[in-house]
């Protein structure tokens, strides 16, 4: 097995571990704008900064995870950020999220800008990136209706960003105007959870 297949394999092991899914992990990569979603199936490469960035996930150094004698941590030793993204998850919630679930759609995208910050800039292909199937293969987010209203603005100014297929498009930077509250974070995990 190579070193590349054996990161792979010991990675998916890891993230199966804790339940988390594909679109989970961007989630948890996304401040280091690294992505992982395709890596198991072949479609991402495993760069250097995904190998040493991932592992530390789970509070673990690169060196130390490509190491054989090197297993899944305790959820206590886990870092803050991801237990609490393991305990704010709903069981089962990530894999999938159904045909039932796009009607939930704003609040699977509550739940993927919780932890931004009021100021925070993006565009809507950094939101639908994380979300489950078939959510992440939308082309917008409705931002005027529902749980996400008053939330975010557009600033009126674009962005270039590369799709899949590695081709240049072009997106509307939008910024966060108001926080998550926990009780807005709530209602969207309670939705998520109703299916």
């Amino acid at each position: 097995m190579s070193n590349q297949s054996h990161f792979i394999s010991k990675a998916k092991t890891f993230r199966l571990h804790f339940k988390l899914s594909e679109s989970d992990i961007d989630y948890l990569l996304v401040e280091k704008e690294i992505k992982y979603r395709g890596l198991e199936l072949g479609s991402r490469t495993l760069t250097l900064e995904l190998a040493e960035a991932y592992p530390l996930i789970y509070g673990i150094e690169y060196c130390d995870f490509k190491k054989e004698e090197t297993g899944i941590p305790d959820f206590d030793d886990l870092p803050q950020v991801t237990k609490d993204y393991i305990l704010n998850h709903p069981k089962d919630s990530g894999n999938k999220a159904g045909t039932k679930g796009t009607k939930n759609m704003s609040s699977y995208v509550i739940r993927a800008i919780k932890n931004y910050s009021v100021g925070h800039e993006f565009l809507n292909v950094d939101i639908l990136n994380l979300l489950p199937p078939p959510l992440n293969q939308a082309t917008s987010i409705t931002w005027k209706n529902g749980l996400l209203k008053g939330l975010v603005k557009s600033t009126n100014r674009f962005k270039e960003y590369k799709d899949d297929r590695e081709e240049t498009k072009r997106g509307m930077i939008y910024t966060l105007v108001k926080p998550v509250t926990p009780e807005l974070l709530e209602k969207a995990l309670k939705n998520i959870e109703k299916g």
